[in-house]
């Protein structure tokens, strides 16, 4: 876990050995869309994996291309896709799209977390160019070789952030550029969500598994567990072994502004804390702070360190003095509170109906455009990513939401809840992203996990009932850094 290839060994390993798939040769940047063929009237032929949710607004924003073969494992879900794309042909198991499919130009990814990595990185390494829903990994070390893949084979990623391709992310970049607000060494980001149950653990009842759903095709690479209804197809999203809860679903969206504007690369300390914990159920709340590094200043603005807040779950930031005392009322699925030294920048989720208070006083700021709009702004997210596929690779503008673009955000998401697991060990966590671990933990050290509690009364006094399990704290990071995946999928 420890060891560090450079630059040309990590290169050299990846092509040759992911998912033990021979080495592929890359074609001349001079071919179209960097594939071997050009789809009928410069269309592209693009694959789609999880079909009857996300997956299916994707798809009706790329209905101008060719939507050429559709996946998913519940075919009931996946029903509307099927009649709306009725030439299409279908699959439960992507592995048999990829291998079937040969005249494929891209793939778009939208399954739970726990699936996108391997589907994303089979898919590369036949060169397809692949769009995935964020956040795009669901492990860290998943996310760096999707990272280096994409780059390897020389195709276009994207990620389902739209909001990177929106007017506000920038506006709001371009202001805090300006020196607007000053330097930046705090910043409050809040989500009402979720809306949906978390705090939960594994259904105890067994249940049939509904003739529509392949169940060890949704399991994919992680360990088995009985089929529930909790799972599928929403419920997912309340666990560990699948998503990442409120913070998965809501931070790249809300961050976004703040990683684009103060070019924040993964946290380097984190410390968390939540409502009742488990390792099966996601908290129903949770508050997590990160520390970043300094960066390099900009010609306006230095970038000293920074601290993040990050609240869900119904937890709010405190209002400063500086701000109107009913400020929040404006943002009430979340927002950001930017705070600058000279004034502080409110806005809402992605950098909507954002505001600039000094003393209390809002100010107004006019700021010439200076970065590139994408063409349709948010709702335009896929079809820049249509627009990259096919330039040439020589001249290509990279789309909005890259894996690279986005693998900061993405690692700060996961690093954050693995720090609300280990929340007991009760001290900020040092975190080295070259390393993949927290090296302020050492390999015999354990954290603690509270069992479900209750009341009970003895001699009439009403006492209560809760246990205490341990864990070895690097096992855990080790194992959720890499996981290992069951027989027959990809080892990442």
């Amino acid at each position: 876990m420890t060891e560090k290839l450079d630059s040309t060994s990590r290169r050299k390993f990846i092509k040759t050995s992911l998912g033990g798939i021979a080495a592929l040769t890359i074609l001349p940047s001079t071919v179209v869309s960097g594939l071997g063929h050009t789809a009928p009237s410069d269309r592209l032929n693009i694959g789609a994996i999880g079909v009857g949710g996300i997956g299916y607004q994707n798809l009706m924003n790329l209905e101008q291309e060719n939507i050429a073969a559709l996946c998913d494992v519940d075919a009931d879900y996946a029903q509307k896709a099927y009649r709306r794309w009725n030439r299409a042909a279908t699959y439960a198991d992507f592995r048999q799209m990829l291998e079937n499919e040969k005249g494929l130009d891209a793939v778009v990814i939208a399954t739970p977390d726990h699936t996108h990595a391997v589907a994303a990185l089979a898919a590369m390494q036949l060169q397809k160019h692949v769009f995935v829903q964020s956040p795009f990994s669901h492990s860290v070390f998943g996310l760096k070789r999707m990272i280096e893949t994409a780059d390897v084979y020389g195709v276009v990623s994207q990620v389902g952030n739209k909001v990177a391709s929106g007017n506000e992310t920038r506006d709001v970049a371009e202001i805090i550029w300006s020196g607007a607000i000053g330097e930046v060494r705090e910043v409050h980001a809040w989500t009402t969500e979720p809306r949906w149950r978390q705090g939960l653990r594994f259904p105890d009842d067994e249940m049939w598994v509904p003739k529509s759903l392949n169940w060890e095709l949704f399991l994919g690479p992680s360990a088995f567990i009985p089929y529930h209804e909790k799972f599928t197809p929403f419920g997912w999203r309340a666990f560990w072994k699948f998503g990442n809860g409120a913070l998965g679903i809501k931070a790249p969206a809300v961050l976004e502004p703040v990683f684009r504007a103060l070019k924040l690369k993964a946290p380097i300390h984190v410390q968390a804390s939540s409502s009742g914990l488990n390792l099966e159920g996601i908290p129903k709340a949770q508050k997590i702070v990160f520390d970043f590094a300094r960066r390099d200043n900009l010609p306006k603005l230095a970038m000293p360190e920074l601290q993040l807040h990050w609240y869900d779950g119904g937890l709010m930031p405190a209002v400063p003095e500086s701000l109107p005392g009913d400020i929040l009322s404006n943002y009430k699925n979340g927002g950001l509170l930017i705070v600058g030294e000279n004034a502080t920048l409110v806005c809402g989720d992605g950098g909507s109906n954002y505001k600039i208070f000094r003393n209390g006083v809002q100010q107004n700021v006019d700021i010439k455009p200076s970065v590139h709009r994408i063409p349709g702004g948010q709702e335009g997210h896929e079809r820049d990513w249509v627009r990259a596929c096919k330039e040439p690779a020589q001249n290509r503008l990279v789309p909005s939401a890259s894996f690279e673009s986005q693998g900061a955000l993405t690692e700060t998401i996961l690093v954050g809840s693995m720090a609300v697991r280990l929340q007991s060990l009760r001290r900020k966590l040092e975190w080295d992203s070259d390393q993949m671990r927290f090296v302020n933990i050492n390999d015999s050290e354990t954290f603690s996990i509270q069992t479900e509690s209750g009341f009970y009364l003895q001699n009439n006094v009403a006492k209560v009932q809760a246990e205490e399990k341990d864990y070895n704290a690097d096992q855990f990071v080790v194992e959720t850094v890499r996981p290992l995946s069951r027989s027959g999928w990809m080892q990442i």
